[in-house]
């Protein structure tokens, strides 16, 4: 049987082309919440900040913080070779950005970044790696610097996770998707995706190191939260 990050390795290169607009039909209030993320960079916006974009996809995210912080440089991390092809014509290749293809635990993530940003990726990584993984990007952060993710987590109870699930299928019923892609979504969900919950993801960020950990928006189980080094 083939390793499961192959698997999410070929439906990322083979949905490359169309992956915006299934994923906006998919994600609910994305946009805002890209936003919001945007928002809550504690920089000014002549800063000549060091990033890394975490999972980059198409460059949704890398676009909006270049946009924002002209004088970036952002280093665009995916593991699928398609997605970085999409992101280089979307961010229109320039000194400040760089692209890395592999494995984002496998990265070589170096020292002294800002930021550190990432959107509906970590969901991929198992949770008994997770630890780890943050103790990675938290040494790779200089003093001060920040690391906000948008991702996909667990209800606290059984309730909330059922009214969380069901809100997700209305909100991609309601998109435009057929029943049998929102059926075929919530099972992919299921058999390739590794949530943890609300409360052990927090848990890990301040065992980690990371203070003022906070949630910056939620929709139902989409969350953007984030700490400081």
């Amino acid at each position: 049987m083939r390793k499961r990050f192959e698997v999410i390795k070929d439906h990322f290169e083979k949905e490359a082309a169309v992956f915006d607009s299934f994923f906006f039909k998919v994600m609910p209030d994305y946009e805002e919440m890209l936003q919001a993320l945007t928002d809550a960079l504690p920089f000014r916006r002549k800063d000549r900040l060091k990033i890394i974009d975490l999972g980059c996809g198409t460059g949704n995210l890398s676009r909006k913080i270049i946009k924002t912080y002209p004088n970036a440089r952002v280093i665009c991390l995916d593991m699928a070779e398609n997605m970085i092809k999409m992101a280089k014509a979307k961010l229109k290749e320039g000194p400040n950005v760089s692209y890395w293809q592999g494995d984002i635990q496998k990265f070589s993530y170096g020292t002294n970044y800002n930021a550190i940003l990432s959107s509906m990726v970590l969901h991929h990584i198992e949770g008994k790696d997770k630890p780890g993984f943050y103790r990675k990007l938290y040494k790779a952060l200089s003093k001060g610097g920040v690391f906000f993710n948008i991702d996909i987590l667990l209800a606290s109870n059984r309730h909330l996770q059922t009214m969380y699930q069901d809100k997700w299928k209305d909100f991609m019923k309601k998109s435009g998707l057929p029943k049998h892609k929102v059926n075929d979504m919530l099972a992919r969900h299921a058999r390739e995706d590794r949530p943890v919950s609300f409360e052990e993801e927090m848990a890990i960020m301040q065992k980690t190191g990371f203070k003022c950990v906070d949630v910056v928006m939620k929709k139902y189980n989409f969350t953007l939260y984030g700490g400081i080094k």
